[in-house]
């Protein structure tokens, strides 16, 4: 009834034809790690397709350019790029953050997996103490070393 509203449908016939002329075709639902298989862009269908002026397809299964599935904002982008084209919103989606090539946030995302624990802390046998000091010489008084210590790496 509510996607009959939706789509126009004068109000005093939605209830006759969603209890007479409405279908549902139960489907499965993709597996799990259909999130993580490889695919292309024609596996999907574009979050408004080619064409089309009055639906769009949003969340995980829709299309968009430069993005991962399986988070919130993927999902988040969908709605706003099918409402924006369809409604002529002279207005873009937010970009997609970079973070796989900014190394702050890969040295951050090391750390967290260690509990926020730097790496002087990790358990390290003799010989390993002996590299890790001599590796950290090699950077003292770098720019190198102040970002190690800003992120908590040492």
């Amino acid at each position: 009834m509510e996607w009959l509203y939706h789509l126009g449908v004068p109000e005093d016939q939605i209830e006759e034809l969603a209890s007479t002329s409405a279908n549902t075709v139960p489907v499965m639902m993709p597996y799990i790690d259909a999130f993580f298989m490889p695919r292309n862009d024609t596996d999907r269908p574009k979050v408004v397709p080619d064409g089309a002026v009055n639906f769009a397809f949003v969340g995980q299964f829709a299309e968009t350019a430069r993005d991962t599935i399986f988070t919130t904002e993927y999902s988040m982008r969908t709605g706003m790029e099918a409402v924006y084209t369809l409604l002529n919103v002279d207005r873009g989606v937010p970009e997609v953050w970079g973070s796989t090539y900014d190394v702050r946030d890969l040295l951050n995302a090391s750390i967290m997996l260690r509990d926020g624990k730097p790496l002087s802390e990790m358990d390290m046998g003799f010989l390993e103490k002996l590299v890790a000091k001599k590796l950290l010489g090699k950077i003292e008084d770098t720019d190198i070393k102040k970002m190690l210590e800003e992120y908590h790496v040492i």
